[in-house]
């Protein structure tokens, strides 16, 4: 009897063990991982990649994507993804590349795609309501009917938010020369495109300044814009002029890199229009300029 009580009780505990143990390690019956998820967000030269997805595969497919729209536009990714093993990954997850092709339509100073659950949201700025309607259907038509497309992208018109409150109103319609003229103006106040010493290599600082720029050309592509470079008057006044004239066709040429379709001329002046006649230092960090004129249509 005493060997019957031992492997009853001994079947019973197994049995109590299978019960409480096994059920854990049972498959995810689930169509994904509900805690995957992917967000792109782009500000200020920065295009960050962040969230969780279920394979290094897909991880890698989206890096891949963003550093081919960092290496067109001068961006800088940051990679801050992490990938969590899942049985049954999400659906998007091979989507992940082409989700990102918003950001070629997007405003560049602040956008996001992000991908959770059955919703994609897409947020930004565009130029036109044309633009907007394109962006969502072709997203929409990526996605398929089994995920939502939440629309939180606006309208910003040529130069709209930077020009006076009575000029807003017209902007969508047409920007006249005076309008391009006063958004640039407002982007560049208490701005410095700046250079490396005695050359026409761009610093990091300057090219900041001229990033800020180019959303606004963007949105006056028909705009006729003159880039003139300004020296101080210190050296030789031939050697000012031609570093004036290749800094110029230096910011000229960022701009054209930087797909800006406005039709853009350089102009050294050298010395000979300063800000200030004074021969002090800060006269003269005010007279090495890089102005924008716009001009009248030829």
């Amino acid at each position: 009897m005493s060997r019957g009580i031992i492997f009853g009780v001994g079947l019973l505990a197994l049995t109590l063990l299978a019960f409480l143990c096994i059920p854990r390690h049972l498959p995810v019956t689930s169509s994904a991982d509900p805690h995957l998820r992917f967000t792109a967000t782009l500000e200020n030269g920065q295009l960050t990649l962040s969230g969780v997805v279920g394979s290094a595969e897909a991880k890698q497919a989206a890096l891949e994507r963003a550093q081919e729209l960092a290496k067109g536009g001068k961006l800088h990714v940051r990679d801050d993804l992490t990938v969590v093993a899942s049985g049954d990954a999400a659906g998007w997850e091979t989507l992940l590349p082409a989700l990102l092709a918003p950001f070629s339509t997007l405003y560049h100073h602040q956008a996001t795609v992000s991908v959770s659950g059955h919703t994609v949201t897409v947020k930004g700025a565009v130029a036109s309501g044309e633009a907007r309607t394109k962006l969502l259907h072709e997203v929409a038509a990526l996605v398929g009917t089994s995920i939502t497309v939440q629309d939180q992208v606006t309208v910003a018109p040529a130069l709209a938010v930077n020009l006076p409150s009575g000029q807003a109103a017209s902007a969508s319609s047409h920007q006249s020369r005076a309008q391009v003229q006063s958004g640039l103006d407002d982007l560049l106040r208490g701005e410095h495109i700046a250079f490396e010493s005695n050359s026409a290599v761009l610093t990091p600082k300057g090219r900041a300044v001229i990033d800020k720029l180019i959303p606004a050309l963007k949105r006056a592509p028909d705009a006729v814009i003159e880039i003139g470079g300004h020296t101080d008057s210190y050296g030789d006044p031939d050697y000012n002029l031609q570093l004036s004239r290749t800094r110029a066709e230096a910011v000229r040429q960022y701009l054209v890199d930087h797909a800006v379709t406005s039709r853009l001329t350089a102009v050294g002046y050298g010395s000979t229009r300063p800000l200030s006649p004074e021969r002090t230092r800060a006269a003269s960090k005010k007279n090495r300029r890089i102005e924008f004129r716009v001009k009248e249509e030829r």
